[in-house]
């Protein structure tokens, strides 16, 4: 037995397996996993075999089996075979150990990358709801609370009627209807209309707008001047229109 096999000092401890002790060997012999030296690395993984058993150390089960399986190995290719054998003879008797190591070696790349993505999980602090009731109170709603889905089916409904009234053949166009000029719009129906309270029908057509993308610049128009508190939405019931109130400061 060589120098190398004579001077192992390896912990069984320090490996998760035969796996993981073959492919240290085949590290520290700088050798081409797919060509194993199997003589040599069986040799090696026999006297660290031996070396543990002399320390009194119980040998877990499955790396008595790798040896077994490195032995088997190293005895096929020993045989000597016929020429008609070596050429009929296409699998290397390496190949399932070869296929073990790869597969073990994937594993334990994708674990180390999951260790570092739990280490850096745990630097980081997650932060606890934040209390948005004051602004609740700094823009008061005022009767029956509207939600987002509100919005959603009156903006859905004025689609469906604008869709019926549209002719069968239409003309495409260019469309330059800006969320800019729907809000003036809106402000100015205000002014025309010469009271505090549209409809949301009256405020999304104007008699203006003709297509779906109007539509929905007139709708985000109606969010922009309600978030820039300069009116407010209401609605008597479920089924009621939605009224648009302009704030007495917007006036």
């Amino acid at each position: 037995m060589n120098d190398q096999t004579s001077e192992l000092t390896l912990d069984l401890a320090a490996f998760e397996g035969p796996l993981d002790l073959l492919l240290h060997l085949i590290k520290n012999l700088k050798v081409d996993i797919f060509d194993i030296p199997i003589n040599l690395v069986t040799d090696q993984y026999l006297a660290y075999i031996h070396t543990y058993e002399a320390l009194s150390l119980d040998v877990a089960s499955e790396y008595l089996v790798m040896a077994a399986t490195l032995l088997e190995i190293k005895t096929q290719m020993m045989l000597p075979k016929t020429p008609k054998e070596a050429v009929e003879e296409e699998d290397d008797p390496r190949d399932s150990l070869v296929e073990q190591l790869l597969a073990f070696q994937q594993y334990q790349e994708v674990s180390h990358i999951l260790a570092d993505k739990q280490a850096e999980r745990s630097l980081e602090y997650t932060k606890q709801p934040s209390d948005l009731s004051a602004y609740q109170e700094k823009i008061p709603m005022t009767g029956r609370q509207l939600t987002p889905d509100d919005l959603y089916r009156a903006i859905q409904k004025m689609a469906f009627r604008l869709k019926n009234q549209q002719p069968i053949q239409t003309t495409i166009a260019g469309e330059s209807y800006s969320v800019g000029t729907a809000m003036m719009d809106i402000r100015q129906a205000f002014v025309e209309a010469d009271r505090d309270v549209l409809m949301f029908q009256e405020a999304v057509f104007l008699g203006k707008v003709q297509s779906r993308s109007q539509i929905i610049s007139m709708f985000l128009a109606i969010l922009e001047l309600v978030k820039s508190n300069e009116l407010y939405l209401y609605q008597e019931d479920l089924r009621a229109d939605i009224q648009l109130i302009r704030r007495e400061e917007s006036e």
